[in-house]
């Protein structure tokens, strides 16, 4: 029994869809089963608790960010997960109930201009409410972050000081082997004999399913980390006899606390682990109980998912994810949750970072009632720490790690400057590709730089007087960074546009500079805005070509100037080119000559080229083979996750390709996938212009292979022609209910394409879900599919019409040396596809003819 602290002021379910579509849950009401709702509620904003028992152990204290905060809760997720429907209706309710904050520890939004909850976060941010959402635990890969709209602050994960720490010591013979791991249960403090778990036959690494009784009996069992969760393997060996477990990673990376079944310590890179084991015979060991100690803060989690995604940085800012002590459920409703009777725990993930910034955000917004959640997001932003390293301990992290660094509330409390932005023109241009860097975000993003690229950011002085910065940049060589004005004073309550023009030449891949605003006034933190762009053409390309490539004095070049739509939208384009002073105009074909060294053609109508329609037919190549009889080893791969492949080169749809992405949802996205194309429960009929395109989809419904086989690839010959053969081993989501399928694609020069399935076992329909199977091109123009809902029951073939190219125009114009060194030839096109200015040169030495005499 528990007295009522007042604490929590409100809570309500939002499970109408869920148990429609499910059994029964443990509680219906808002009560959390699991947790994990626990957990992040009292890191948000629980109450000063002096103590904090762990397995017995007093882990105290501990107290939330916010402990003066009331709660009102809001569960949109049973047992198995939820629905969009829920949580949408969850949101709403929230915000008609007057909170000022919104945690959302939850997955999704990746494609936030039709998700309904990440719509009804748009309305929470137009109604003055703040949203904290998780980034993901999917990293360390690029292009994994959820939940990338500007209207939601997107947290990753990262190292606190304070760590429970466990000493492992090994016996071999006369060898002793001790390393240091992670751990909050009790020891082993006996000599144990300590195994692999693969020591046993049949048995997996991974420690995946429970293993047989006896089988471990009295001995401390190695598991690897990965496909399933942590605690569910010392469960597993735990009904094999198991008295202890090490869960080493198989490379570095984070290391958890979890409440484990059985005393288990955790190693951060089980390298060292292994190869003492596997040059050891009858190995013994012991291991201490968790002790608090001081480790290395402001280290990125691995597993915190990274950037970039959407059209602006991603993720916004990092906050502690790292065995975070917090409340639990003492009823928890599924192994991986641990044992019964624990009231805290100290657990990892985004789950646990985003409570840390929705509790920054409630004490903001109590210092400053009148600051809008992008005011909020803003302090935080421009005033976070940036002295966070990757994994490896190191590497310094980037914006596409940590967004602007680490929360840093006792600078975030008085930033002198705040940017902000309206849910409206949010929603305007927020999915814009063009003008989403226009955005007033603390962050710019460019993933098209074509040249030059100028936007404009407005500051806003928040203090009580006026207020001087002096505007410095850091920008990566072979890069420029400007800000227009260098210098500014603001009086209170003002704001001024800053104009920020980023330009690069001979650069490529992704490149990282800062805005760095400082200010006069000694009390007030520096400002900092994250920069990323790439510097790469847009859709309409633009080349200079000049015969022949260098000159003699007063002797002529051509140069033509081709400008091509390679997108599949319409475009119009301006062109300017200019020369250099050692230049002269000496014709012009196709364009007009407006000052002596000014070429122009304006209002060029482009249009865009024509993807391939794919059809389906009954077809096939070779059948279903099962790749396990070849020994292809699967990739684990879990629930809404992606995994991408490098390939040999393809064809689909007419153009050739080297990497495809493989949904757990039982499609694939032919060129790559990220986040945004994950999509698993608001499936649509193919063809559909919204992400995920370019898809192949042998089996498209909500399927999780966390405790499946996962993924198997491989190339495969007859001797004269390959396939690359794609190979789903995963069940429907919410079941062990198996499904598996195959993709064979030809490596031949021509589009060779087969979904294939098994005779002997033709996909089920899954129960209460939706089904697509078919074939989508790259824009999601044309595709085709069977029947809504229509099983398959033969293998098919996918034949694409062939596409046409986008329109292209070309001037030539005639230019003369005039002076002596290098003639530069620069042209310089707008499009209304392109975002900036797409910039191209030609540079033509001039020379005295031979012998130095100038005719």
């Amino acid at each position: 029994m528990f007295v009522c602290n007042k604490k929590l002021i409100g809570g309500a379910a939002f499970l109408d869809t869920y148990l429609a579509l499910n059994g029964g849950e443990d509680y219906e009401s808002a009560r959390d089963s699991g947790g994990h709702g626990t957990h992040t509620a009292s890191t948000a904003a629980g109450n000063v608790l002096t103590s904090a028992p762990v397995f017995g152990v007093d882990r105290g204290p501990i107290q939330g960010v916010a402990p003066g905060a009331w709660l009102s809760v809001y569960k949109g997720l049973g047992e198995l997960g939820g629905y969009s429907s829920d949580l949408a209706a969850a949101i709403g309710q929230s915000v008609r109930d007057g909170v000022d904050v919104i945690n959302y520890s939850i997955s999704g939004g990746s494609n936030p201009f039709t998700d309904p909850a990440e719509l009804a976060f748009l309305d929470a941010y137009a109604a003055g409410v703040f949203v904290a959402a998780s980034a993901g635990n999917s990293g360390p890969g690029s292009a994994t972050t959820d939940h990338v709209s500007p209207w939601v602050t997107t947290v990753a994960a990262s190292t606190q000081t304070r760590e429970f720490n466990s000493t492992l010591t090994l016996k071999g013979g006369a060898d002793t082997l001790t390393l240091k791991g992670a751990s909050i249960t009790s020891g082993v403090t006996a000599e144990t004999p300590v195994v692999l778990a693969e020591s046993v036959a049949g048995y997996p690494a991974l420690c995946t399913g429970p293993a047989a009784a006896g089988a471990f009996t009295g001995k401390i069992v190695a598991c690897q980390r990965g496909v399933n969760a942590r605690v569910e393997k010392g469960y597993n060996v735990l009904q094999g006899g198991a008295v202890g477990m090490v869960l080493y990673n198989p490379t570095l990376a984070d290391i958890e606390t979890d409440n484990h079944w059985l005393p288990t310590v955790h190693l951060a890179d089980g390298t060292q682990f292994k190869s003492f084991m596997s040059t050891h015979t009858g190995v013994t060991g012991t291991f201490t109980a968790g002790q608090k100690e001081n480790g290395q803060a402001d280290v990125m989690a691995a597993f915190s998912s990274r950037g970039p995604g959407g059209f602006g940085i991603k993720p916004d800012i990092t906050a502690p994810g790292v065995q975070i002590l917090a409340g639990n459920s003492p009823t928890p409703d599924a192994v991986e949750t641990g044992p019964p009777g624990e009231y805290f725990q100290a657990i990892a993930g985004t789950s646990m970072s985003a409570p840390h910034i929705a509790g920054a955000a409630i004490l903001l917004k109590a210092l400053h009632p009148g600051w809008s959640p992008g005011q909020i997001k803003s302090a935080m932003m421009t005033t976070a720490y940036q002295g966070v390293v990757k994994e490896d301990l190191t590497t310094p992290a980037d914006p596409f790690d940590y967004g602007s660094g680490r929360v840093d509330l006792k600078k975030a409390q008085k930033p002198g400057l705040t940017f902000d932005e309206t849910a409206e023109r949010m929603l305007a241009i927020g999915n814009d590709p063009v003008n989403a860097v226009h955005l007033n975000l603390p962050s710019i993003n460019a993933p098209t730089m074509p040249g030059r690229l100028t936007t404009v950011r407005t500051a806003k002085n928040v203090t009580s007087g006026s207020q001087t910065y002096r505007v410095h940049v850091k920008s990566p060589a072979g890069s420029k960074i400007t800000v227009t004005p260098s210098t500014f004073t603001l009086g209170a309550g003002k704001s001024r546009a800053l104009t920020i023009t980023v330009t690069a030449s001979g650069l490529s891949g992704q490149q990282f500079g800062q805005v760095i605003l400082d200010p006069v006034q000694s009390n007030l933190p520096t400002l900092h805005l994250p920069v990323a762009f790439v510097p790469q053409q847009g859709d309409v390309s633009l080349t200079s070509e000049c015969a022949p490539a260098q000159l003699v004095f007063k002797g002529t070049a051509e140069c033509t100037i081709t400008a091509t739509n390679d997108s599949f939208g319409d475009a119009t384009a301006d062109l300017l080119t200019t020369l250099n002073d050692n230049l002269k105009f000496s014709g012009v074909d196709g364009a007009t000559i407006v000052a002596p060294r000014r070429v122009v053609k304006n209002g060029v109508a482009l249009a865009g080229a024509q993807p391939g329609v794919p059809s389906l037919a009954p077809g096939t190549t070779a059948g279903y083979i099962p790749l396990a009889a070849f020994g292809v080893v699967p990739e684990p791969i879990g629930d809404e996750e992606i995994l991408n492949f490098n390939v040999p080169p393809f064809v689909y749809g007419g153009q050739t390709y080297t990497r495809i992405g493989i949904d757990s949802n039982g499609y694939a996205i032919v060129g790559g996938g990220t986040s945004e194309d994950n999509n698993c429960c608001e499936l649509t009929q193919i063809p559909d212009p919204a992400r995920p395109n370019n898809v192949l989809a042998p089996f498209w419904t909500d399927l999780d292979g966390t405790n499946d086989q996962g993924i198997r690839a491989t190339v495969l010959t007859d001797g004269v022609s390959d396939w690359l053969v794609l190979e789903w081993q995963v069940d429907v989501w919410g079941t062990n209910s198996n499904r598996h399928f195959q993709i064979w694609i030809g490596l031949n020069g021509e589009e060779d394409i087969v979904f294939a399935y098994d005779p002997t076992a033709l996909p089920a329909a899954p129960t209460g879900q939706d089904l697509i199977v078919g074939a989508e091109n790259v824009n999601g123009s044309g595709g085709d599919q069977l029947p809504a809902g229509t099983l398959p029951t033969e293998d098919l073939r996918i034949t694409s019409s062939p596409p046409s190219a986008g329109a292209s125009v070309s001037y030539v114009v005639q230019v003369t040396g005039v002076g002596l060194g290098k003639g530069v030839v620069t042209t310089e096109m707008t499009a209304t596809t392109v975002p900036g200015v797409t910039v191209v040169k030609s540079e033509l030495p001039i020379r005295l003819r031979p012998g130095g005499i100038v005719q």
